[in-house]
Order: structure tokens, then sequence, then C-alpha cells
């Protein structure tokens, strides 16, 4: 006996391995009719082979499974390989019946494929299929493997297929179907998926469905492009599992969505802040219609219409919102990307409704109640309602007064278009300027560049793609400190009006003190001028100690104690030295030199380390002086030159008049002993020595560091004799001349300078 099992079993095993080798198509026509009975659809298949591993059965390849013709003419199925297991009952009664049919990949790994079909009609193939079926007998149990499915729409195949689709369909006797489904939906029209899978399980009988869906963690950004390819730029993981009941006119759909680690495409994904929103709605497979809404009753309620779901998406969503808590929205912004400081406070609630569809876009009306903003270290923002209108691509905010602190106000309106930029609008009669850089506006021209003071008026900001954005504007500035390079200490403003326009700034009835020098005037700032800074200056009094102390970072640059010790050589001009281009005027009442007051007006031409004072007149009456002054910044210390005429000096009782020009270099104390000059002298009355007075004086001169000077081509005049010579000073300091005139020679020695007079 047992020798006679195992020689059984030996043999069983021998017919199995060869049975997939064994062509029995002379089987052919009757295994078509078989399952062509069982299915209620045509079929043709290429090979047949027996099959006894998996059941006594056939293995049939090339199988092509046709439609009901209401359906169009191309086949449901194409199938490259099919197991076909036979129900052993039927052959007790002489008939090849089949207990299921298993769909996999072909010889060539061709995969097996269903057409679903929509007709226009109404109705879809596959509920023909169970209808068929019945009238024709037992339908065998389906199973398909690493298939596709694909959707038709009349004779237009769909973009829309699901891909490593899995099925089994086990049909009762009572002719309903229990039905299992998992598949990644996708599109013809998009390369790369990153889809999760559908899993549909359930039953189907002639009265309707009742069927579990789940979306496994899926990209949110995946999902969006099966309704839009254009996407909306959030990356982010969704799920949802929903529960089908009805008939496929009206079907019942309710479940739960799942949102997790919501993002922009531009950021990393952050964990945490996952939503869970019950859902509830209805689906017409007929019209390929879906509506749903949230179920829970709440502040957030939000809607969902879809239409051609699979041939043509059209969608549109819905929110509501009743008293959102806005730091919640500040917290969703923030997991959105926004620029959000963490130590940003926000209390309040919105209210309103944003719909969206593609015909229009973004519509809608969101109103904030009680909105206040706070930051460390800043006044808190307050409002107590603000307005904002949704439109497309543009953004409204209404005018809107906010309280700053529990003093300050500001009227704020604006705009925002997607793919247009940028306009918003504040005015303010009065506002604390470390207010308005708290809170993001520190770009306002001039303001920019104010650590402190206080603003009125109102400014405009537009910015549009591609561009730089711009403030426009008419505003006050009172109380002010701007600090400026080459300056010792900051121009401090008393009051300033400022008008801006796109890069260029200009500030009027300027009220101004630098250090303890008063100023009034005007500036304005044009980059595209050759000399951007253009001025008009006036001072009522100053004192030329003081404008050295100021100007003492611009005139002195040697570089530190570390180059002066090192002697490291000549140090560079400071950038901003080097970038400096300025063209103005300056007048001043009372310029002040020891004990000497003059009056001085001159244009200032400003590039880089050279400056001159151009058109330059200066007013002690009776004396003055005209000419041109550069002053060269490019050394260590700056170095003077002087071009011009000086008039009506005092000079030993009478009055000098000089022509030609003047160099030194240093500072204010060094300047005159450092001094090298050249040019002409006219003189009146002279009184030279108590005993030789000059009526008229003329002569060349040249004056070298230590007062050295020497005098050449000399004329006087005196008691009606003209005399002629030279002369110099000498070690002690006294000037000697040396004339001759009429066949003799005088000698006159005095000191350079007029001694003190008595009391």
């Amino acid at each position: 006996m047992k020798r006679a099992i195992l020689f059984g079993i030996a043999i069983l095993a021998a017919l199995g391995f060869a049975a997939p080798y064994i062509d029995v198509n002379f089987m052919r026509p009757r295994i078509e009719r078989a399952i062509q009975s069982g299915l209620g659809r045509r079929i043709e298949v290429s090979k047949v082979y027996i099959n006894l591993f998996t059941g006594p059965g056939f293995t049939v390849e090339g199988v092509t499974i046709y439609d009901d013709p209401r359906a169009g003419i191309e086949p449901l199925m194409f199938v490259g390989s099919m197991e076909a297991r036979v129900r052993l009952l039927g052959l007790l009664s002489r008939r090849l019946e089949f207990s299921s049919l298993r769909l996999h990949e072909g010889p060539s790994g061709e995969q097996p494929t269903i057409n679903l079909v929509k007709t226009g009609a109404g109705p879809w193939n596959f509920q023909w299929l169970l209808g068929a079926t019945s009238a024709s007998g037992a339908m065998p149990a389906i199973t398909m493997r690493g298939g596709r499915v694909n959707f038709k729409f009349g004779d237009t195949k769909s973009v829309f297929y699901f891909n490593d689709a899995d099925l089994d369909v086990s049909p009762a006797k009572d002719g309903s179907a229990t039905l299992r489904f998992s598949g990644a939906p996708s599109r013809t029209d998009q390369a790369q998926q990153n889809f999760g899978h559908f899993f549909v399980r359930g039953r189907w009988d002639h009265q309707g469905l009742d069927m579990r869906v789940e979306l496994e963690r899926s990209a949110i950004e995946e999902v969006a492009r099966l309704f839009d390819q254009r996407g909306f730029g959030l990356h982010g993981v969704i799920a949802l599992d929903a529960q089908l009941t009805g008939p496929p006119q009206k079907i019942d759909v309710a479940g739960s969505l799942r949102v997790d680690d919501v993002h922009r495409w531009d950021l990393l994904p952050k964990r945490g802040g996952g939503w869970s929103i019950a859902y509830k709605g209805s689906l017409d497979l007929r019209g390929e219609r879906l509506e749903i809404l949230s179920a829970s009753e709440g502040q957030f309620g939000w809607q969902f219409r879809a239409s051609n779901l699979l041939s043509v998406p059209h969608w549109e969503a819905a929110a509501d919102m009743t008293k959102v808590p806005l730091a919640t929205l500040v917290e969703v912004a923030r997991h959105m990307g926004a620029a959000l400081s963490e130590k940003l406070g926000a209390e309040g609630s919105v209210s309103g409704t944003v719909r969206y569809s593609e015909s229009s876009g973004l519509e809608g009306h969101v109103e904030l109640q009680d909105a206040s903003v706070t930051l460390p270290d800043a006044q808190p923002l307050h409002a107590a309602n603000a307005s904002v209108l949704i439109e497309g691509k543009t953004f409204s905010l209404d005018s809107t007064t906010v309280n700053v602190g529990d003093q300050e106000t500001a009227d704020v309106e604006g705009n925002f278009e997607s793919g247009a930029g940028l306009d918003v609008k504040i005015a303010t009669r009065s506002l604390n300027v470390t207010d308005i850089k708290s809170f993001g506006l520190a770009s306002i021209p001039v303001v920019e560049q104010t650590p402190q003071g206080n603003w009125r008026g109102w400014a405009r900001y537009r910015w549009r793609p591609g561009e730089k954005g711009a403030w426009t504007g008419e505003y006050e500035l009172q109380n002010a400190r701007i600090p400026i390079e080459g300056f010792a200490v900051p121009l401090r403003i008393q009051s300033a009006t400022v008008s801006s326009s796109g890069d260029r700034v200009s500030i009027s009835r300027m009220r101004a003190r630098l250090g303890e020098i008063p100023i009034s005037g005007e500036y304005r700032w044009d980059p595209a001028a050759a000399r951007p800074h253009r001025f008009k200056i006036s001072i009522a009094r100053a004192d030329a100690a003081e404008i050295e102390r100021v100007f003492a970072p611009s005139l002195m640059h040697d570089g530190g104690f570390l180059a002066r010790t090192l002697r490291l050589g000549r140090p560079p001009v400071p950038a901003w030295l080097a970038a400096r281009r300025a063209d103005g005027t300056i007048a001043i009442d009372a310029l002040i030199f020891g004990d000497t007051q003059t009056r001085a007006e001159t244009r200032v031409l400003w590039d880089g380390a050279q400056i001159r004072l151009a058109h330059l007149e200066t007013h002690a009456d009776p004396a003055s002086a005209s000419g041109e002054l550069t002053i060269d910044l490019s050394r260590p210390t700056p170095r003077y030159r002087f071009d011009g005429k000086i008039h009506d000096v005092a000079y030993k009782g009478g009055r000098l008049d000089l022509d030609g020009t003047f160099e030194s270099e240093g500072s204010a104390a060094e300047l005159i002993l450092a001094a090298q000059a050249e040019g002409n002298l006219k003189g009146r009355s002279i009184a030279f020595t108590p005993d030789a007075e000059f009526r008229t004086v003329s002569a060349c001169f040249e004056m070298s560091p230590g007062l050295k000077l020497k005098i050449s081509c000399l004329e006087v005049s005196q008691a009606g004799e003209t005399f002629s010579g030279s002369g110099a000073t000498q070690a002690d300091g006294r000037l000697v001349l040396e004339l001759a005139g009429r066949g003799k020679q005088v000698r006159y020695s005095s000191p350079m300078a007029a001694p003190p007079s008595q009391p």
C-alpha cells in the first residue's frame, strides 16, 4: 500500500510538472464557451494548457473578453495569462464550468487590463455585468494581480487610470458580489507619480453598494494634481477613509480626512500640526458628481463639489469660519512657511467665507474682530475690526485703524494680487519710529536710517514681481537722529518734511543740529544723478573748531594706531568716502575763527576723496575773499589748496589785497605753520615802521613752511618817491625790506605782524 501511494504521488507530480507544457488547444472552443457562459461576454483565447497545481483547470493565454455592445467596440479585458479553475460539481453533470478566473501577467510581461466604460445612457459597463452573468449562469470568482484599470467615456479614454491594481470579485448565489480592490490612482499626462493606494472592500448587488474606501498616506500635491494639474505648491500628507452606501446614482458618503505635515514646496516638512476632519456627502457614479462637507459643527466648516470626476474634472471648494482664533491661523501660516517670528503673539478671532472654483478662482470676505498682535519689546497692535475682500488673485484690506500701544494710531489699507504685486498705504498723525520698525516697515526712506524719532504723514509701498519694491509718500519726521558716515556726531533732526517717489527722496523745511551747529535747508537723493546727494544748507552760526570736530572722521583717516606704529604706508580710502558723490550749497551767516567772524557761502562738489568748494565767498567787513578751495582727503591728513583773491585785509594800519595760491596740510592748528603760498599783493597806507609809511605797495610773494616769506618785484611809493626792491623774513621772524630809488638805498625791518594794540 505504501508503495502504491508513493507511486501514485509520483505519477501525479510528474503529470503536474508536465501539464503546463501539454498543448490542449483542441479544447479551446469548449473552454471559450464555458468562460463566456460564466461572464455573459464573448471571449477569445489563443493558447490553452492543462494546469493541475492550482487545482484542476487550465492556463489560457492571449485572452480577450469583449464588452457589451452598448459600451462600445473596445474589449472589457485584455489578459496575457489567465488561470481558469474547473468547478468539480459541474463535471459530475458533464458540464464544463469554472469556479474562478485568475488574471495575471502574460509570458511577455504584459499586465492584465480592464476597461471601465461610462455609456452615453448613464450606466457603467460593470453594472451590466452582474445582470448578464446572473442570466447566463454562475459567475466565477475573478482575481487580478498587478493589473491596470482604465476609464472611458463613450469612445474617449480618460487620462485617469489605476496602476498596480489588485482585484478580487467573489459572486454570491443571490446575484450580489463581494469586492476587494486596491490600486494607485494615476494620470497619463504626468510622468512621475507619488500617490498612495486606494483600498476598496464591500458588497455590490442590484440595489446598490455597501463599501468602505481608504486612501493610504499620500502626497497632497499628487492628490491635488488629480483634479488640477497645476497643483497648489503645497507638500504634506493626506489620508482618508469613507463608507459608501446606496445605489450608484445616489451613494451616501461618510468618513474622515487626516492631513499631516503640510508645508510649502520650498520648505522641509514640519512634524505635528495635523488635522482630522469628519465629513459626509453624496456620490453620483452615473453623473460623475461628488459633494461632501464637514460633518461636525464648530468654528470651521468646509464644502467640496466636483463634477466630471473621471473625464475632465471640475471642482470648487468653500471654507466657512466663525470666530476662529487668530492665533490658530498664525500657527497655520507658520506651518505653511510664513516668516513669522516665534515670539509673535496674536489674539482675536476671524470670521467669513472663502471659496475657490476653477472659473472664478478664489473669492470671499473675511473679518478680524478685536485682533491684537504683539512682539517682545514692541508696542502691541490692535484693530477692533479689519475687513479683507478676496476676488480672484486679489486680497484687499479696507482702510483699518490700528492702535499702536495706548496712544498711537495708524490707518492701513492695501491689496495683494498674485502675479501683480503688493500695494500698501499707511497713514498716521504720530507714530514712534521704533514701533514702525518692529512690525516690518523699516524700509521707509529716511525712516530706515533713523534709530529714534516720531513719524507722521502717509507712505505707500508698491511691489511688482521681478521688480524692486518702492515707497512713495509725504511725511514729517520729528526729533529724529540719523548717523552719517564721515561725521563724528549724528544729524539730529528737530523737524523735516520728507517726500519720496521710488528711489528719489526729497527733504525740505529741515531744522536740525550737527553737534553744536544749527542747520536748516533741504536735501535730495537721486541715484540716477552723477552726484546723487543734492543739498542746500543754511547755518546761522558755526565755530570753525566745531566744524573740524564734526568732520574729523572724514578729514582724518590715518588707519589707526597699529598702522601708524608699524608705518604701513598710506591707508586706503574708506569705501564710503570713495563712493560719496554730492553737489550742494552752504551759506554760513557767522563763521567764527577765534576772534574773527565772517560770512561765507560756497558750492560744494564732493567726488570721493576730493572736495571742491567752488565760488567760495567770505566777508568779514571790510575784508573779503573769493576763489576756490580744494580739499584732498586721500591722505591720512587733509591737504588744502586755495586759489583766489583776498581784499581789504587790515595790515599795519592799512589794507592789503592778495591774489595767488595757498596750500597747507594738517589740522587747523598746523595750517599756518605748514602753509605754502605764492602770488601778488597790493597795499594801501601801510605803516611798515613808525618812520616809514607806504602810500602804495605792490609785490610778488612766496611763502614756505614756518612762515618764511620771500618778496620780489617789490614797488612802494613813499612821500612822493617810488622805490623798488625785495624782502625776506629773518631767523628772528622780522621782515626786512631792501629798497632803492633815486640813487639811494634804504633798509626797513619790522615784525611781520603788528604788535598788539595798547589799552
